[in-house]
């Protein structure tokens, strides 16, 4: 026994070490597989919702968001739908924001976190890309759990095995009574079980809600198909163990219906370590968790029948009668159950890794390649055995290394199957009706805080679609339940549902045909988004937003005031801002706070009267810059829809919508006889953006605060 425990422990130790230079060298695949707005990417305007779309079903109660802006204020955010986090913005400050995210998966109940950064006017350089790896291998804490997870897999397989050996015994006069320590076994499993539950529930509250609670780790263990799998786990080991410590035995085992009773909480305790770890991510579920069952099982049957062979003791050794004899029974059980865990961990490696290529590439198909090398090497050694010659030292070490380095692939937050299915169902999604196409004539409002997007098709003379897109705060899967009608010139047409934010109606429009879109939701108010339409076919754009980008980026000062609206109850924010080419820019908010930039220096004053905070080292802000300028060669559809007066200036209105493939936003531009913008509104989510632009090149000179500090 010396022996075989210093093979395991040597043999053991190599696994661990190999893994952790595997993972030290493998790439980073982010969990994170698309965000609104991107890591690293430069806006003109501060995005009303920040939207983070992640690989797996998350955990509602645990997963969070926060969003920081440039003066240092937090927003938090939460789960929306299935697989997304949201943070809603009521800010448009300049500068540099940064994200923070931590996500809790439904399916496996690994946690990860990670963050990125974006810009508002300003570049954010290398320091806004994303960091939170699923790819680079577990952590010192995910190995900490695996090693208690490996001691709980070890337990279960070797009182499989045990029981294995007790039911042979009782087949066989022959045979002596064979009493291996299954209550030792099944103990170990139970407490080794229950540390992993409680080490990953405190994990997953901690870091998901910034402190350890009873109810963070309650959330994790009663949310979702793993985190009842692993209460169930330790609930039939325990029951498992009840029930051979309370029962009389004979020959070592259980009389009566408690021995079959034990095998089945056994068994029903592998199935549900199956169904909390990664197999429940495969595609069906039910299938990776039956695949990865039946692998468990035969392992048990096999390398832990081996393991409990180990632990016995016979009068005259393996090489009499009762060995033999013993072995006979256990060697045909044994081959039957090596080809079965075989062949259901060939189907586990094609599902979790998918390609030979990602099996020599990534880090977790390294640490399988070690677990299959481990597990070859014991095919010659239990073909000796099959021949009444057992070597059992080194198969029993092997055996522990491979269910060490199954444990430890447990650790990994994602295996490169599923992360490359997951991020490339996220580069396909599936397109919304609604969304305005090239060509399409296209119009932006909302009624309270739902965004409503019109978009005319084909935009001509005569019979068009009238496309209606809802966007109400909670989502876009929210928008299925708000009951909306549309108008045409006072005349209601038949609206139908052509998907959960889109509503379509058809309709011969008249030359200045006006279309009412009425929302009627006790939830989130009533009202009429009216829009009034341009003679048909609307004016091309193009030329005049062009015109619009030259003009605007020449000036060398600018005022303008915003008015900043989410449509719900509450006053807006107002803003005062001063341009001044080609790094100079004040800020001045209804909520009090100022804020002055030059060059490299920023001066923020928190509240008026107080004193001023200097921040030599913050990225310069280009001047002069623009709400529009949000990727404008992603815009699309510009019109001319009409003409109208802004403060006694005549003007042309120039819509258009963009960026064509992110977050949907409309715009409409009042633009007079020089090019200059007098006006300017933004749709988006929950983000209703009105301005009015002066001042054009008049005398400004923006300085440092006298007062700064």
């Amino acid at each position: 026994m010396r022996t075989v425990a210093l093979r395991s422990i040597v043999m053991l130790g190599v696994a661990v070490v190999l893994l952790l230079l595997s993972g030290a060298s493998a790439e980073a695949h982010a969990v994170l597989v698309a965000s609104e707005p991107a890591a690293g990417q430069r806006l003109a305007t501060a995005p009303a919702l920040v939207v983070l779309r992640f690989t797996e079903p998350l955990n509602g109660q645990l997963s969070r968001a926060t969003v920081t802006d440039p003066d240092g204020q937090q927003f938090q955010g939460g789960a929306w739908g299935a697989t997304a986090l949201r943070v809603r913005l009521l800010t448009n400050t300049p500068g540099v924001y940064r994200v923070a995210w931590a996500t809790v998966s439904v399916v496996d109940g690994h946690t990860l976190h990670g963050g990125f950064a974006f810009g508002v006017g300003v570049p954010v350089g290398s320091g806004g890309r994303p960091d939170g790896g699923a790819g680079a291998g577990p952590g010192l804490r995910d190995v900490g759990v695996a090693a208690g997870r490996a001691a709980e897999d070890v337990a279960l397989l070797v009182a499989v095995g045990m029981l294995l050996l007790v039911g042979l015994a009782q087949l066989d006069p022959r045979l002596p009574p064979v009493r291996p320590r299954i209550g030792v076994a099944l103990a170990v499993a139970l407490a080794a079980g229950l540390a992993v539950i409680v080490a990953e529930a405190a994990a997953a509250a901690a870091t998901a809600v910034h402190g350890l609670s009873v109810q963070g780790m309650a959330a994790y263990l009663t949310s979702g198909l793993a985190g009842w799998a692993r209460l169930s786990r330790v609930a039939l080991e325990a029951l498992a163990l009840l029930l051979w410590l309370s029962s009389p035995s004979v020959r070592g085992s259980p009389r009566g219906w408690r021995w079959p009773a034990v095998w089945l909480a056994v068994a029903l305790a592998v199935v549900a370590l199956a169904a909390s770890g990664h197999a429940a991510g495969a595609i069906p579920g039910w299938w990776g968790i039956t695949a990865d069952a039946a692998h468990l099982l035969a392992a048990g049957l096999w390398a832990g029948g081996i393991l409990a062979l180990a632990t016995v003791r016979l009068p005259q050794g393996w090489s009499g009668p009762q060995g033999r004899v013993l072995l006979a029974r256990f060697s045909p059980v044994a081959l039957a159950a090596f080809l079965l865990s075989a062949g259901f961990g060939l189907v586990q490696a094609f599902q979790q890794v998918g390609t030979i290529r990602s099996l020599l590439a990534s880090s977790y198909g390294r640490v399988l390649g070690i677990k299959i090398v481990a597990v070859a090497a014991m095919l010659p050694l239990s073909l000796r055995a099959w021949r009444r010659r057992p070597t059992l030292g080194p198969e029993a070490a092997l055996g522990l290394t491979a269910v060490a380095l199954a444990a430890l692939l447990a650790a990994y937050p994602l295996p490169p199957a599923r992360l490359a299915r997951a991020e490339a169902r996220a580069r396909r999604p599936a397109p919304n009706p609604a969304m305005p196409r090239p060509g399409d004539l296209t119009l932006g409002g909302h009624v309270g805080p739902v965004l409503v997007g019109l978009t005319i098709r084909p935009g001509t003379p005569g019979r068009n679609d009238l496309l209606v897109y809802l966007l109400p705060p909670e989502g876009e899967l929210a928008a299925a339940t708000i009951p909306t009608a549309v108008a045409v010139d006072g005349h209601p047409v038949r609206v139908e549902t052509c998907g959960p934010s889109c509503r379509r109606s058809t309709a011969t429009l008249a030359p200045g045909a006006r279309v009412q879109i009425a929302l009627a939701d006790q939830a989130r108010g009533t009202g009429v988004a009216a829009f009034g339409l341009p003679l048909l076919p609307a004016p091309d754009g193009g030329a005049l937003l062009r015109r619009v980008q030259a003009r605007m980026h020449q000036l060398a000062t600018l005022r303008y005031i915003e008015v900043l609206s989410s449509g719900l109850a509450g006053a807006p924010l107002r803003s005062s801002y001063q341009q001044q080419a080609p790094d100079r820019l004040r800020v001045q908010t209804s909520a009090g706070s100022s804020s002055v930039w030059i060059g490299r220096s920023m001066y923020l004053q928190r509240h008026p009267g107080e004193g001023w905070i200097v921040r030599p080292d913050a990225t310069p802000y280009t001047v002069p810059s623009f709400v529009w300028d949000y990727l404008p060669t992603r815009l699309v559809d510009p019109r001319i829809v009409g003409a109208g007066q802004v403060d006694g200036v005549a003007t042309k209105i120039l819509a258009f919508f963009g960026p064509s493939d992110a977050a949907p936003i409309w715009f409409r531009l009042w633009v007079d006889a020089d090019g200059l913008v007098r006006r300017a509104e933004m749709r988006a989510a929950g983000h209703f953006m009105d301005q009015r632009y002066g001042d054009f090149d008049a005398p400004l000179a923006i300085e440092a605060p006298s007062q700064a500090r």
